[in-house]
Protein backbone atom coordinates (compact mmCIF):
# COMPACT_ATOMS: atom_id res chain seq x y z
CA UNK A 1 0.00 0.00 0.00
CA UNK A 2 1.21 3.27 -0.60
CA UNK A 3 -0.27 6.98 -0.64
CA UNK A 4 1.52 9.75 -2.96
CA UNK A 5 0.81 12.96 -4.70
CA UNK A 6 0.53 12.84 -8.43
CA UNK A 7 3.08 15.52 -10.10
CA UNK A 8 -0.18 16.07 -12.93
CA UNK A 9 -1.39 19.63 -12.34
CA UNK A 10 -4.94 19.93 -12.68
CA UNK A 11 -6.47 21.75 -15.66
CA UNK A 12 -9.71 23.01 -16.90
CA UNK A 13 -11.09 22.53 -20.48
CA UNK A 14 -14.47 23.40 -22.63
CA UNK A 15 -15.87 21.84 -25.38
CA UNK A 16 -18.94 23.61 -27.06
CA UNK A 17 -21.43 21.07 -29.61
CA UNK A 18 -24.14 22.31 -31.37
CA UNK A 19 -26.76 21.76 -33.98
CA UNK A 20 -30.21 22.85 -35.48
CA UNK A 21 -32.63 20.34 -35.88
CA UNK A 22 -35.75 20.74 -38.08
CA UNK A 23 -38.38 19.70 -35.39
CA UNK A 24 -39.60 21.66 -32.28
CA UNK A 25 -38.22 21.44 -28.95
CA UNK A 26 -40.59 19.01 -27.25
CA UNK A 27 -39.86 16.58 -30.25
CA UNK A 28 -36.07 17.12 -30.08
CA UNK A 29 -36.18 16.71 -25.90
CA UNK A 30 -38.07 13.54 -25.67
CA UNK A 31 -36.05 11.90 -28.13
CA UNK A 32 -33.05 13.10 -25.93
CA UNK A 33 -34.80 10.79 -23.42
CA UNK A 34 -36.73 8.35 -24.82
CA UNK A 35 -34.28 7.32 -27.73
CA UNK A 36 -30.42 7.42 -26.76
CA UNK A 37 -30.29 3.91 -28.18
CA UNK A 38 -30.32 5.00 -31.65
CA UNK A 39 -28.48 8.42 -31.46
CA UNK A 40 -25.67 7.73 -28.75
CA UNK A 41 -23.53 5.09 -29.89
CA UNK A 42 -20.48 4.37 -31.09
CA UNK A 43 -20.92 1.81 -34.23
CA UNK A 44 -23.70 0.22 -35.49
CA UNK A 45 -21.74 -2.62 -34.23
CA UNK A 46 -22.41 -1.91 -30.54
CA UNK A 47 -25.68 -0.21 -31.12
CA UNK A 48 -27.29 -3.60 -30.23
CA UNK A 49 -25.19 -4.69 -27.64
CA UNK A 50 -24.17 -1.45 -25.88
CA UNK A 51 -27.40 0.74 -25.63
CA UNK A 52 -27.56 4.13 -24.30
CA UNK A 53 -29.72 4.70 -21.61
CA UNK A 54 -31.02 7.89 -19.97
CA UNK A 55 -33.19 8.33 -16.97
CA UNK A 56 -35.84 11.33 -16.94
CA UNK A 57 -35.25 12.33 -13.29
CA UNK A 58 -33.29 14.22 -10.78
CA UNK A 59 -30.41 11.84 -9.93
CA UNK A 60 -31.31 9.64 -12.89
CA UNK A 61 -28.42 8.31 -15.12
CA UNK A 62 -27.05 8.89 -18.91
CA UNK A 63 -25.30 5.13 -19.02
CA UNK A 64 -24.34 2.52 -21.78
CA UNK A 65 -25.61 -0.74 -20.78
CA UNK A 66 -22.39 -3.26 -21.29
CA UNK A 67 -22.94 -6.99 -22.39
CA UNK A 68 -21.46 -8.33 -19.46
CA UNK A 69 -24.84 -6.90 -17.45
CA UNK A 70 -23.13 -3.71 -16.11
CA UNK A 71 -23.03 -0.39 -16.97
CA UNK A 72 -20.92 3.07 -17.96
CA UNK A 73 -22.64 5.81 -16.48
CA UNK A 74 -21.60 9.14 -17.94
CA UNK A 75 -23.06 11.14 -16.21
CA UNK A 76 -25.83 11.81 -13.18
CA UNK A 77 -29.02 14.48 -14.21
CA UNK A 78 -28.66 17.16 -11.58
CA UNK A 79 -30.93 19.76 -13.31
CA UNK A 80 -34.09 19.19 -15.54
CA UNK A 81 -36.28 22.09 -17.07
CA UNK A 82 -38.39 19.89 -19.40
CA UNK A 83 -38.39 21.28 -23.10
CA UNK A 84 -35.46 23.75 -22.18
CA UNK A 85 -32.61 22.32 -20.11
CA UNK A 86 -31.01 19.00 -18.72
CA UNK A 87 -27.45 19.15 -16.71
CA UNK A 88 -25.21 16.55 -16.18
CA UNK A 89 -22.09 15.64 -13.98
CA UNK A 90 -19.56 13.13 -14.03
CA UNK A 91 -16.45 11.59 -14.70
CA UNK A 92 -17.81 9.94 -18.40
CA UNK A 93 -16.15 6.65 -17.58
CA UNK A 94 -12.81 8.15 -17.75
CA UNK A 95 -9.81 6.72 -15.92
CA UNK A 96 -7.93 9.92 -14.47
CA UNK A 97 -9.38 12.38 -11.90
CA UNK A 98 -11.73 14.45 -13.68
CA UNK A 99 -15.04 16.40 -13.28
CA UNK A 100 -17.24 17.36 -16.01
CA UNK A 101 -20.40 19.13 -15.82
CA UNK A 102 -22.60 19.36 -19.28
CA UNK A 103 -25.49 21.54 -20.34
CA UNK A 104 -27.35 20.61 -22.69
CA UNK A 105 -29.90 23.37 -23.95
CA UNK A 106 -33.03 23.70 -26.29
CA UNK A 107 -33.90 26.63 -27.93
CA UNK A 108 -36.42 27.63 -30.80
CA UNK A 109 -33.85 28.28 -34.36
CA UNK A 110 -36.93 29.68 -36.33
CA UNK A 111 -39.23 26.50 -37.21
CA UNK A 112 -36.49 24.06 -35.62
CA UNK A 113 -34.50 23.65 -32.71
CA UNK A 114 -31.24 24.00 -31.62
CA UNK A 115 -29.36 21.77 -29.23
CA UNK A 116 -25.90 23.65 -27.60
CA UNK A 117 -23.31 21.30 -25.35
CA UNK A 118 -21.44 22.68 -23.28
CA UNK A 119 -18.94 20.44 -21.97
CA UNK A 120 -16.92 21.68 -18.69
CA UNK A 121 -14.09 19.49 -17.10
CA UNK A 122 -11.34 20.01 -14.76
CA UNK A 123 -8.97 17.64 -13.81
CA UNK A 124 -6.13 15.80 -14.93
CA UNK A 125 -6.92 17.00 -18.74
CA UNK A 126 -4.57 15.50 -21.82
CA UNK A 127 -4.32 17.73 -24.30
CA UNK A 128 -6.21 15.97 -26.65
CA UNK A 129 -9.48 15.30 -24.11
CA UNK A 130 -11.31 18.26 -24.85
CA UNK A 131 -11.39 17.76 -28.40
CA UNK A 132 -12.51 14.23 -28.37
CA UNK A 133 -15.64 15.53 -26.40
CA UNK A 134 -16.21 17.86 -29.08
CA UNK A 135 -16.60 14.91 -31.94
CA UNK A 136 -18.44 12.33 -29.88
CA UNK A 137 -21.08 14.98 -29.12
CA UNK A 138 -21.11 16.19 -32.36
CA UNK A 139 -21.24 12.74 -33.80
CA UNK A 140 -24.63 11.65 -31.25
CA UNK A 141 -26.15 15.49 -32.15
CA UNK A 142 -25.86 14.39 -36.17
CA UNK A 143 -27.49 10.93 -35.20
CA UNK A 144 -29.97 12.55 -33.51
CA UNK A 145 -30.88 15.34 -35.97
CA UNK A 146 -30.96 12.08 -38.70
CA UNK A 147 -33.28 10.62 -36.09
CA UNK A 148 -35.59 13.37 -35.34
CA UNK A 149 -35.93 14.59 -39.57
CA UNK A 150 -36.74 10.89 -40.60
CA UNK A 151 -39.92 10.69 -38.42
Amino acid sequence: MSTKFLETQPRVAQSQTEITINAPRSVVYRAWFDEPHNWFYESEDTKESKPTRCEERMGGRFYIELPDGGFNVIGELTMIKPNHKIRMRGDCTMEKAVLMNMTISFEDAGDGTRVSIDHRMSGEIPDDFPEGFEEGWLDGLEKLKKLVESK
